[in-house]
């Protein structure tokens, strides 16, 4: 029916906005070897960056930081407090979110094990977390929710509506 098509689009709509982080970037691959990770940074309120970092063998979560470090002007302010490293700042392309600002202005933690899993928060640190081909790790900035939508997931249900809802005219007309 041509309006629950539109119920669907303005309530997919209504999702992105409220939940899609402000600006997305395209992929930025960095490093060298066979695995490939993920790493997701999401600035408060301004910008995404997605690398997609490669590797051989297995790395940690810092890992990943010190590769895109090494390739790129990315910049991360580690703090040590005996029982693990934190990320307290990170810096890249003119952005920067450092330190705790009060509420969820510090950056939040997400892990995904592979491409089936969802996003969780560990109860490790970055330090810790062993990284292998084709996992994830999600920094997010000012906000305490998931790294979603993910761009391959609103890209498919975008494509689905619009099918669904031009199969649904084209049976209406006749056609």
């Amino acid at each position: 029916m041509f309006k629950s098509s539109w119920f669907a689009v303005l309530v997919f709509g209504a999702a992105s906005v409220s939940f899609s982080p402000p600006t997305m970037a395209e992929m930025i691959e960095v490093g060298s070897g066979t695995n490939s990770a993920n790493l997701y940074l999401e600035f408060k309120g301004v910008a995404v960056f997605d690398f997609l970092v490669y590797f051989d063998g297995t790395t940690t979560g810092l890992g990943l930081f010190d590769i895109i470090e090494a390739h790129t002007t990315l910049t991360t302010v580690r703090e040590n407090f005996g029982f693990g490293v934190f990320i307290d700042g990170i810096s890249y392309a003119g952005y920067d979110n450092n330190g705790w600002g009060g509420g969820d202005d510090w950056w939040h933690y997400w892990i995904k094990d592979g491409v089936n899993d969802i996003w969780q928060s560990p109860m490790y640190g970055v330090a810790d977390r062993v990284i292998a081909d084709g996992y994830s790790d999600g920094w997010i900035y000012g906000r305490a929710g998931t790294p979603i939508p993910e761009p391959a997931a609103v890209i498919l249900l975008a494509c689905g509506l619009l099918m669904g809802s031009r199969k649904r005219g084209a049976h209406k007309t006749g056609a």
